[in-house]
C-alpha cells in the first residue's frame, strides 16, 4: 500500500509527539520536525510504502532525541491494563462456541491498542466494555474459517502493538493446537508501541510458540531486505502469514505471500484500500 495524502500529517504528529514524551529541550524536538520533513520530501513524491518512511523518519528522531524507546511508559501502560483485564477476556473468549474464531475477534480487537495514529483513542478506561461492543459488531471482512484451515502447517505470526500482544496469546495457543510449526515475529527493536521480546515473553508467548524471531532492526511493518536470514526463511516458507496492524498491511498488501491481515481500520487511508469503514475489523486472506 503505497503513502496516501493524508498520511504526511500524521507521521508528523507522531514525530512531534513523540519528541515532546522524549525531551523538553524545543532546539531537539524543532530538529526533529525538520529532519522529518526532509525525509518526507525526499520520499513522498515517489510513492513508497507509507510504513517505510515511518521507519526513516522514526529512527532519525530517536536518534536525535537520543532516546531508545520514547514510548516505553506508554507500552508499560498498554500490558499493564491489559493483564487488568485479561482473565475477563479469558472468560469471555471461553464461553464462544468457537474458540478459534472467538480469540482471533479478540486478538483483532486487542489492535486497538496504538499509540501511534492521529485521531485514535485507547479505550483504556471500560476497556471490557469496549471489548463487548466490538465483539458483538463482528468483522467487516470475515475470512476465518479460510484462515483456520491454512493454519494446519507451517505459520507466521507477525506481532503488532504492546498489549495486544498479551490478547494474541489467546489466539496463538489456538493456532498451535493445529499447525505444524509457529513462528511469531516480533520487532528486533523498539520503535512507536510495537512489541519487542521482552513484550512477547511477558505474553508468555515462549511458551507457546515453536519459535520467535525479530524482524531484525525494528522496522514499522516488515522490510525484507532488513528481515534476519532465519526470519526470511520462515516467511518465504509459510503456509500462511498472519499479519497484524495496519504497517504490516501497508507493508504486506501488495506482496505475492500467503497473508492473512488482521486489524483494525484506524485511518481512513487503510480502510479505504480494505473498501470498509474506519472502526472496522477486518480478518482478510489475500488471494495472490
Amino acid at each position: 500500500m503505497k503513502i496516501s495524502p493524508k498520511c504526511p500529517a500524521c507521521l508528523l504528529n507522531r514525530a512531534y509527539t513523540e519528541s515532546k514524551m522524549a525531551t523538553t529541550d524545543e532546539k531537539k524536538i524543532q530538529k526533529a520536525v525538520e529532519e522529518s520533513l526532509k525525509i518526507l520530501n525526499r520520499r513522498y513524491p515517489s510513492g513508497e510504502i507509507n510504513a517505510v518512511i515511518a521507519t526513516e523518519m522514526h529512527r532519525k528522531v530517536y536518534e536525535i532525541l537520543r532516546v531508545e524507546d520514547p514510548y516505553k511508559k506508554l507500552k508499560d501502560k498498554a500490558n499493564e491494563t491489559v493483564l487488568r483485564f485479561l482473565p475477563h477476556i479469558k472468560q469471555f473468549v471461553k464461553e464462544q462456541e468457537d474458540l478459534f474464531r472467538a480469540s482471533a475477534i479478540a486478538s483483532i480487537i486487542g489492535n486497538t491498542f496504538d499509540y501511534g495514529v492521529m485521531g485514535h483513542s485507547v479505550a483504556e478506561d471500560g476497556f471490557m466494555d469496549f471489548f463487548r461492543e466490538e465483539f458483538e459488531k463482528g468483522l467487516a471482512i470475515d475470512d476465518i474459517d479460510k484462515i483456520r484451515e491454512l493454519c494446519k502447517c507451517r505459520v507466521v505470526y507477525l506481532t503488532d502493538n504492546c498489549g495486544e500482544i498479551i490478547v494474541d496469546a489467546l489466539f496463538l495457543e489456538e493456532i498451535k493446537k493445529i499447525s505444524n510449526r509457529l513462528t511469531v515475529v516480533v520487532r528486533g527493536k523498539p520503535i512507536l508501541s510495537d512489541a519487542t521480546l521482552e513484550d512477547a515473553e511477558l505474553a508468555g508467548i515462549h511458551k507457546i510458540a515453536d519459535e520467535i524471531l525479530t524482524n531484525g532492526e525494528g522496522a514499522i511493518g516488515i522490510i525484507e531486505e532488513e528481515l534476519p536470514a532465519d526470519t526470511m526463511d520462515r516467511v518465504k516458507n509459510a503456509n500462511i502469514i498472519i499479519a497484524k496492524g495496519m504497517a504490516n498491511y501497508e507493508c504486506l498488501s501488495d506482496s505475492d505471500l500467503p497473508v492473512a491481515f488482521l486489524l483494525t481500520a484506524k485511518c481512513e487511508p487503510v480502510a479505504e484500500s480494505l473498501g470498509i469503514s474506519v472502526g472496522d475489523m477486518v480478518a482478510k486472506f489475500k488471494r495472490s
